[in-house]
């Protein structure tokens, strides 16, 4: 069972998204799995704020639908997702485009605990995600228009039949005694006007501990644990300990939370005086569209191995990779071996698109080159077993798969690995996104592809698709939960 928190307030720059992240650091500390959905279109979203580990886009391809795809990222042991479909249009989006990005931000054993930061939202969809959680939790700092603010918000929310429980962080006050005067003027107008108790969740002090971590792009609670601000979030945690989980109002899994979402966000909003939020969304179903010779696609991936570190790490790797996982152990050995020459991998093809063992060994080589051009590179490396369906000439068969994948946030390739791919027979370049660069090499006969995208944005990409000959491994996994970071 997920318990469901939003992390609101009536104004701008109180501090959501800094309590959003250190609340959940601290449940993790505690042994939660804990995630934070935000907006991506939100002013400050989480990327600018902290150095996570470097967010994920879930494409196959350079051209899948960017703005609609999922981003995960990862921040000491947290779950940091958003959409890149804002959750205002998911009511109109595609019924497929909408289940996948539900199913993609599933976690297997679910989270203990999901919190949803409200920065950047439009009034509807911020109304929404308080309607659909067990807990809503607002920030209020000291200027009165925040105390105003937040009280109009329970107003609306109560008008509106939210029957969860409120709870109040007084943020960004000079001395504890203020946050008690605050709490205590607003509790009293809340109880004397709405009928509604709202506790006092926690405060947090002003502390220069908090604007040195956010010059160095980190949680405050992570460099700084013995400050004044981490033990105002060690205060709000406990506090959070002492509520009931299980809420019959609220939704008790992610699932549950995106559809109670899609419903709630399409319902009449009624403001004070009996009138309406005139600012519903076109729901004119979108016309179905033509029919299409069937592509290629990923049905299904089930997540085998993540690591971060640089290709010097990648070594220690091979030690835990025995057994059962001895294919996998042989790609990584391949992976992180010095190919000596680039003969070694044009050898022998006579123009046709290269072999499996081939295409590792390029991979091989192309990570030798980025290490070379700036050593002690940081990637990501993940391994999925993926199923892929319908065929499509132009790319893999039907099968199953495993994906490798590496994610270094270098902003291009360097010369010498452009000027090895030139060479590769067979190879395709494209122009990708945003001025970057794409590198495809497709074996269908062969059951292998090599995808290399160089984007300006987002880094280097470089994914490489083999036949699985680990299936009967993968379906023997028991399920569990793999964390994004």
């Amino acid at each position: 069972m997920t318990r469901i928190m939003t992390i609101t307030s009536g104004v701008p720059g109180a501090g959501k998204t800094q309590l959003a992240i250190n609340i959940a650091l601290e449940l993790v500390r505690r042994g939660r799995q804990v995630g934070v959905f935000y907006a991506r279109e939100s002013a400050s979203p989480v990327e600018k704020l902290l150095k996570v580990q470097q967010p994920v886009n879930m494409l196959r391809r350079a051209d899948d639908p960017r703005e609609r795809g999922l981003l995960r990222s990862g921040y000491q042991g947290i779950d940091i997702v958003s959409c890149g479909t804002p959750l205002r249009e998911w009511p109109t989006v595609q019924a497929d485009q909408r289940a996948l990005c539900i199913q993609e931000m599933e976690v297997k054993d679910g989270y203990d605990d999901f919190l949803i930061d409200t920065s950047g939202m439009d009034a509807r969809t911020l109304l929404a995600c308080c309607r659909a959680s067990g807990v809503v939790v607002l920030v209020v700092t000291p200027e009165p228009q925040s105390h105003a603010e937040a009280f109009a918000l329970i107003r609306v929310l109560q008008l509106n039949g939210f029957a969860g429980l409120f709870r109040l962080i007084v943020n960004k006050v000079s001395h504890l005694v203020d946050a008690e005067e605050i709490h205590e003027e607003f509790f009293r107008q809340v109880n004397t006007h709405l009928g509604l108790n709202v506790p006092l969740l926690g405060v947090l002090l002003q502390d220069e501990a908090l604007l040195r971590a956010q010059r160095v792009r980190q949680a405050f609670t992570s460099i700084f644990p013995e400050s004044n601000a981490a033990s105002g979030i060690i205060g709000v945690v406990e506090a959070l300990d002492e509520l009931p989980r299980q809420l019959s109002n609220a939704p008790r899994s992610l699932s549950a939370l995106w559809h109670t979402l899609i419903d709630v966000i399409q319902l009449p909003v009624t403001l004070s005086g009996e009138a309406l939020l005139h600012d519903q969304l076109e729901t004119t179903p979108c016309p179905e569209p033509l029919p299409e010779e069937p592509l290629a696609e990923q049905d299904s991936e089930t997540g085998l191995l993540q690591f971060q570190g640089n290709l010097d790490s990648l070594c220690t790797l091979r030690d835990s990779l025995q057994g059962n996982f001895q294919v996998l152990l042989e790609d990584v050995n391949t992976f992180v071996e010095t190919t000596e020459l680039d003969s070694r991998v044009l050898q022998g093809n006579g123009g046709k698109p290269l072999q499996r063992e081939q295409m590792i060994n390029l991979v091989s080589r192309l990570l030798k080159m980025i290490d070379a051009a700036c050593p002690l590179q940081s990637f990501r490396f993940q391994v999925t077993d993926t199923v892929v369906n319908h065929p499509d000439k132009s790319w893999l068969q039907p099968g199953r798969y495993l994906k490798y994948g590496f994610h270094m946030m270098r902003s291009e390739l360097p010369d010498t690995a452009h000027i090895l791919l030139l060479n590769v027979p067979a190879i395709t370049m494209t122009a990708a996104n945003e001025g970057g660069t794409m590198y495809e090499l497709i074996n269908a006969a062969g059951h292998c592809c090599l995808n290399i995208i160089s984007d300006p944005q987002e880094g280097v990409r470089m994914q490489l698709w083999l036949s699985n000959e680990t299936q009967q491994l993968v379906q023997s996994l028991p399920e569990r939960r793999i964390p994004a970071g």
